[in-house]
């Protein structure tokens, strides 16, 4: 395979939201083209994995690139929105290198993981606790960011007593999320010990 990995339609499909997330950038103060550019971006992150089993293009390296690109997007809107968000998104990538090294099993949890980070892992994340978990992690810059904006008062239903739960449900989510991070980053810097122990 080698090279020609880098031209699966499923990489093609990550170097265009690439492209898409660098050309929302300069409309940050416009939502209108900010959500449009953005949004389509984070859509067609379901587009790629799709193809990749229907093409049987999927890759290692692609597996790897799917994560960066959602990383660099979620990343890139942390930071503009907050003069800290750059920690936020420092957690997922400490995470995700030490989840990257743990191989294709990262998300089947050992006897070793915590009560809390099972139950939000098991089957893959699609589990009740996954999917809040999941959700805070993807929704919770893009809500707050329209929060910011103040586009949430462009849809009248969208009243206080709306928003506020579904903004509580996502950093609940955020939060459930942070806990399987902490666990990973932690397992992680142990094993990197037990190394230099050992050798």
């Amino acid at each position: 395979m080698g090279y020609s990995v880098l031209l699966f339609v499923p990489n093609v499909i990550g170097y265009f939201r690439l492209c898409l997330f660098g050309a929302s950038l300069p409309f940050f103060t416009e939502p209108g083209w900010f959500l449009a550019l953005y949004g389509t971006s984070v859509a067609l992150d379901g587009f790629d994995g799709y193809f990749a089993r229907k093409l049987n293009q999927t890759s290692r390296f692609g597996a790897w690139f799917d994560v960066v690109i959602d990383l660099i997007s979620r990343g890139g809107l942390w930071c503009l929105l907050y003069k800290y968000g750059y920690f936020m998104i420092l957690v997922e990538w400490l995470t995700f290198t030490a989840t990257h090294t743990r191989g294709a099993n990262w998300k089947i949890p050992d006897e070793e993981f915590p009560h809390l980070c099972k139950l939000v892992m098991a089957k893959g994340f699609k589990t009740p606790l996954g999917f809040i978990a999941i959700s805070g992690v993807h929704g919770l810059p893009i809500a707050l960011y329209c929060q910011q904006l103040g586009l949430f008062q462009l849809f009248p239903v969208l009243t206080p007593t709306v928003l506020y739960p579904v903004i509580i449900f996502l950093i609940i989510g955020r939060i459930l999320a942070f806990r399987v991070e902490i666990f990973y980053i932690q397992s992680h810097i142990k094993g990197l010990l037990l190394e230099e122990e050992n050798s």
